[in-house]
């Protein structure tokens, strides 16, 4: 094979973080010892033959890479044409072999080779396999796997501790062994992070040691390891590693959430408090109180309710329960009325001081979680993760606190999760990393990182939200894959390679107002993803596409950073678009901008887009509704043309449950332009009254972003809603695609779910059975199935769609599972029957202060 073709071979491999959607479908896996010899297998999961030419073997990429080799590269693929670092300098270790083959389906190979890190972090270590076409050199198959469970053994101990215990309640410290298998070790505790204070030593011989204590307050400790002799010599001090010992929590509103350790049985209790009846006639009341989960208890169950109120205990037994928060109902029944309680014990997973590096292509990355005081209350993020896949993962989880390096800062920690399990992490700032535990507080990004698995069934959501005596506001916040993130060159650059075209992220539907108390506020957030540093420009425009100003940002690696239009250098704008470039050499970037009323200051998160990824005729904008009344909704859309030449676009919106189509007249979009349309079902469709979907056609491909945003009106005058974006056709799925996923949905005293499908392509209606014959026929069949925590049964329905149907199933959870509050549910949708295509959406309304938040399909 000639030099350019092996460099252009390598390139694929290693222009990360694109991901090939390819003919064969591999799958890849990777372990490697204590010293580096590693082995990995490759399997055809595909159902044809993957034949072309291949390059497979190890390399060693990120911050150490130049230092490392990688010899002794061995395969029975029989490839033979072999070649590593050492005949050919790159500036990275590698070792690959390539030429033409053959895997047919279900069939593997496998490979060896030994690393010597030399310095460089055993997480960089790569395992990959690129299939091409002979004769077109197109990409037919690629995978690759990190080694991101390895860690290098050194003389130093890496511990770990849960984040949080509950006062009385044991918990351990564990550590990894060192190089010396018979060491021994000493852990020193202290209340100070210097360990000056209250410092307590003891020799251990094992690798762990259980530590108790009984607390009135919350109670920082404090822990390192060293090993007392480690080849001869003494051992230093690990980084020290920190729990916060609380005592226990009093609920006094809607939820409350108690914290112990996976893997305990010790029990562990919440206190709830009962208020009384006020006014001169108040008097001692009766009440029984109960749960409905087994491993809730509620002392005492019956009593008396003076004038003050009263506090019962619910006590958790979390033997056998699964990682994150298991939620159950607390009730208290007087005279003939119920009150409702949330309350969730959370297990969680021991922590240790971590750092980004080079994650796989299947990684997700949440840019915005915290545990932070807020201006109408304290903000946190709850975030669901679900392994959609047929085995089980372990989920390596890094915190990233803002504005720090992420390969020098960090606390990570490790979840597994069974296949088809989604997890609930409540409060995964304070609860999973222990920020806010003892009065502090936190904000950053989350990256999540499957370890044993290129598999991409990995799904994850977020809310973050604030809440006080009116309920919660909040806004959800994608988990974006590390695939999309915007890159300018690969990431590990070669010779020969030319870089892609500048990428740019697009923010629409983003406002700063002059006058702080009313319209609203827009923060934007930035994150590096890759673990190497990135800059480029920020560049505001008006909705005609004019600039208003062009600002410079940097970021270190890792980094994630969020500021308001000043501290940007943004100026105000009644309305307007932010695009973000990546002119680095270096570097992954992607982001959000939260746009907050000034009123209500209910934030809402709008996503990026890559407009040059955009290439469609038809643009799909569902939930969009002019309701009065108690409902009150409006929507207000924006519509960007991010291509060369001016687009015509056909807008119809379609009443719910096929209602007649409402079509106005077309309209143009110039290049660079955002038509605007404020309360647009009233105003521009004639349509008062009514919810559904808005489906707009170009006559050719054309570059148009869509998004929306469907809000209430308080009494104030201020707005609380919804972000939502347009979907394409080809987002959607169709007949034989993998079921969309829609996480994080409740039905409970708290939350109401519902669930909005809309058919996207507009195809002739041809399905008459769905679930049983129709009475008229349908594009699509939809199979809604509800999957809950606690439960091996599943409950679904078939839903038929007409060609361009929309409709939303209010209650979606309580029509399925009625009578029952339901928390951490998963819908998937599927398409059985049909030509149509199909999109999907949860909406979580706080039912207090009727906050949306809008949950798209994955």
């Amino acid at each position: 094979m000639r030099r350019s073709i092996l460099f252009l071979s390598l390139s694929l491999l290693l222009a990360l973080p694109a991901a090939a959607q390819n003919a064969c479908n591999l799958g890849i896996t990777l372990s490697c010892d204590s010293e580096y010899h590693c082995s990995s297998t490759v399997t055809n999961n595909g159902r044809n033959t993957c034949s072309g030419d291949y390059v497979v073997g190890f390399w060693v990429l990120g911050q150490g890479q130049n230092q490392a080799s990688v010899t002794d590269l061995n395969q029975n693929l029989g490839l033979s044409q072999c070649f590593d670092s050492s005949t050919i300098p790159v500036g990275f270790g590698f070792a690959i072999c390539t030429g033409p083959a053959a895997l047919g389906p279900g069939g593997s190979f496998n490979m060896s080779s030994h690393i010597q890190l030399n310095g460089a972090a055993a997480s960089e270590i790569l395992a990959a396999a690129l299939v091409s076409d002979p004769v077109t050199g197109d990409d037919l198959g690629f995978t690759y796997i990190f080694n991101n469970a390895s860690t290098t053994l050194t003389c130093t101990p890496q511990p770990r501790v849960p984040p949080v215990a509950q006062s009385g309640v044991p918990y351990t410290v564990t550590w990894i062994p060192v190089t010396d298998p018979s060491a021994s070790f000493t852990i020193d505790e202290s209340t100070a992070a210097d360990f000056s204070a209250n410092l307590v030593s003891t020799p251990v011989s094992g690798l762990s040691m259980q530590f108790q204590h009984t607390v009135g307050s919350a109670t920082t400790y404090f822990y390192r390891v060293r090993a007392n002799s480690c080849s001869g010599v003494p051992g230093t001090n690990s980084p020290p590693v920190v729990i916060i010992v609380q005592p226990v929590p009093t609920v006094t509103g809607r939820s409350g959430d108690v914290v112990t350790s996976v893997g305990s049985t010790t029990p562990v209790s919440i206190k709830v408090f009962i208020p009384g009846q006020s006014g001169k006639q108040a008097l001692d009341v009766p009440f029984t109180a109960s749960t409905d989960k087994p491993y809730l208890t509620v002392t005492p169950s019956s009593g008396t309710i003076p004038p003050g109120g009263t506090t019962v205990t619910v006590t958790a037994n979390p033997s056998n329960l699964p990682p994150g928060a298991n939620t159950g109902t607390l009730q208290v029944t007087t005279n003939g009325a119920a009150t409702k309680t949330s309350v969730s014990v959370s297990l969680v997973t021991p922590v240790a001081p971590g750092s980004k590096s080079l994650p796989a292509s299947n990684a997700l990355i949440i840019p915005a979680a915290g545990h932070t005081p807020g201006a109408n209350g304290p903000f946190q993020s709850d975030v669901r993760l679900t392994n959609g896949s047929l085995g089980p993962i372990a989920y390596q989880i890094t915190y990233t606190p803002t504005k720090t390096d992420g390969t020098k800062n960090g606390k990570t920690t490790t979840v597994s999760v069974d296949p088809g399990q989604t997890i609930a992490m409540n409060d995964i700032v304070n609860d999973f990393f222990g920020i806010g535990a003892a009065g502090d507080s936190g904000f950053g990004a989350l990256e999540i990182r499957p370890l044993n698995t290129s598999s991409n069934a990995n799904y994850a959501s977020s809310r973050t939200f604030t809440f006080n005596t009116k309920g919660t506001f909040g806004q959800f916040i994608a988990a974006i894959p590390f695939s999309t993130f915007a890159t300018k060159a690969s990431l590990v650059p070669l010779p020969g390679s030319p870089p892609p075209a500048t990428p740019v992220l697009s923010f629409q539907q983003v406002t700063q107002s002059a006058d702080p108390t009313k319209g609203f506020h827009t923060n934007l957030g930035l994150l590096e993803g890759s673990g190497s540093a990135a800059s480029g420009n920020i560049k505001l425009y008006n909705d005609a596409g004019v600039l208003q100003t062009t600002v410079p940002y940097s970021l270190q690696p890792g980094e994630h950073k969020q500021q308001g239009f000043g501290d940007w250098g943004l100026p105000n704008i009644d309305d307007g678009r932010i695009e973000v470039s990546v002119e680095s050499a270096t570097g992954a970037v992607s982001g959000y901008a939260s746009v907050l009323d000034n009123i209500t200051n209910d934030p809402l998160a709008v996503m990026p887009v890559q407009v040059s990824q955009v290439n469609a005729t038809r643009y799909i904008l569902p939930g969009m509704a002019a309701l009065p009344g108690v409902n009150n909704f409006h929507s207000d859309i924006r519509v960007y043309n991010g291509g060369a030449s001016t687009a015509t676009v056909n807008a119809t919106f379609y009443p719910q449950n096929n209602g007649t189509p409402v079509p106005v007249a077309p309209f143009s979009v110039a290049p660079g332009e955002v038509k605007a349309f404020d309360d647009v079902v009233a105003n521009l469709f004639s349509s008062p009254g009514l919810g559904g979907s808005i489906v707009m056609t170009t006559s050719a491909a054309s570059s148009v972003v869509a998004t929306g945003r469907t809000y209430t009106i308080d009494s104030s005058g201020g707005t609380f809603g919804q972000f939502i974006p347009g979907v394409t056709p080809t987002q959607g799925i169709g007949l034989s695609d993998r079921p969309l996923q829609i996480l994080q949905l409740e039905q409970s005293d708290n939350f109401r779910s519902n669930l909005g499908i809309a058919e996207l392509s507009g195809s002739p209606a041809n399905v008459t059975q769905c679930g049983g014959p129709l009475p008229n026929p349908a594009t699509v069949c939809v199979h809604v199935t509800a999957y809950i925590p606690d439960s091996k049964i599943t409950t679904a329905t078939d839903v038929p769609l007409g060609p361009n149907q929309f409709t939303q199933l209010g209650r979606v959870l309580a029509s399925l599972y009625p009578g029952q509050s339901i928390y951490n549910a998963r819908i998937s949708v599927e398409v059985t029957a049909g030509t149509g295509r199909v999109t999907s959406y949860g909406s979580v309304i706080d039912n207090l202060s009727l906050d949306p938040t809008y949950v798209p399909a994955q």
